[in-house]
């Protein structure tokens, strides 16, 4: 019995005609609905779409269905355009040289009408190329102009001024600017302790002042009863006569005459020896 005998040209591995058809047809097919679905994109609400052509930007894409043309001639990016929370740790000095640190929480938006202008202009990263160093360098500006006392007292003021800056600078970059919040400060622990032994003396000055005061309350009303005691006995030694003194004693007299004998009158009246 003879081996059989291998193939010795491409021609013998060749499939049969209709199985080379029917691979043809889906391998067209396949690359039909790849083409296909790379021209059909979806934009969700809240968002907007920047199509490129050629690396080029070319247009928008608002929200639902976009068609574009195939990958690689076009491409789609998505850009937020809802309000945004930049949350953010950041380190100052105030002006009379501490160091505070504080957590920064900004709420911004990207304006619709200038995502394509932000996109050609800054790129997707915005938020890190723009925002954020804003953010810091508004902060540290702010503070710079308030001691650290003053920050703990006058923080709406430093709010609000960072808050500005914040908006003159990002809002020409197509950046709305909502709200920022200062969510804490704190200071060097050296910085702590000075602060909490200034509020002790400070109530302890205070308690000082209002004992004082209570001092001086409690001798003044002294004063006043010893002048009210003086002015009675004055009132007193003018107003009793021998005829009042009298009076007295015959009302207090319970109508017994003394038990001794010597000069002198009872009520005036004479004693007999």
């Amino acid at each position: 019995m003879q081996p059989k005998k291998m193939p010795s040209t491409l021609q013998d591995f060749r499939m049969p005609k209709f199985q080379r058809k029917w691979t043809l047809y889906g391998a067209g097919a396949i690359l039909v609905w790849f083409l296909l679905a790379s021209c059909v994109r979806t934009v969700q609400a809240g968002e907007i779409g920047i199509i490129t052509r050629f690396g080029e930007v070319n247009r928008e894409a608002h929200s639902g269905i976009s068609v574009k043309l195939p990958w690689p001639i076009e491409n789609m990016y998505r850009m937020d355009t809802r309000i945004q929370k930049e949350q953010q740790d950041t380190t100052a000095a105030t002006a009379d040289l501490q160091d505070v640190k504080a957590t920064l929480a900004l709420n911004y938006a990207l304006n619709q009408q200038d995502a394509l202008k932000v996109f050609k202009d800054i790129g997707m990263e915005y938020n890190d190329r723009v925002v954020t160093p804003t953010v810091q360098e508004s902060f540290k500006a702010a503070t710079a102009k308030y001691t650290a006392s003053e920050l703990l007292t006058r923080r709406a003021e430093v709010k609000n001024e960072a808050l500005s800056a914040i908006k003159k600078r990002l809002e020409p970059y197509g950046v709305k600017i909502e709200d920022l919040n200062i969510v804490n400060f704190s200071f060097s622990p050296e910085f702590a302790r000075a602060i909490e032994a200034k509020q002790v003396a400070a109530q302890q000055a205070e308690q000082a002042k209002y004992n004082a005061e209570k001092a001086n309350v409690d001798a003044q009303a002294d004063i006043n009863r010893a002048r009210g005691q003086a002015e009675a006995q004055r009132l007193i030694q003018t107003t009793i006569t021998p005829d009042v003194l009298q009076k007295q004693a015959i009302d207090k007299w319970d109508g017994k005459m003394p038990n001794y004998m010597g000069s002198g009158t009872v009520f005036n009246i004479p004693l007999n020896r």
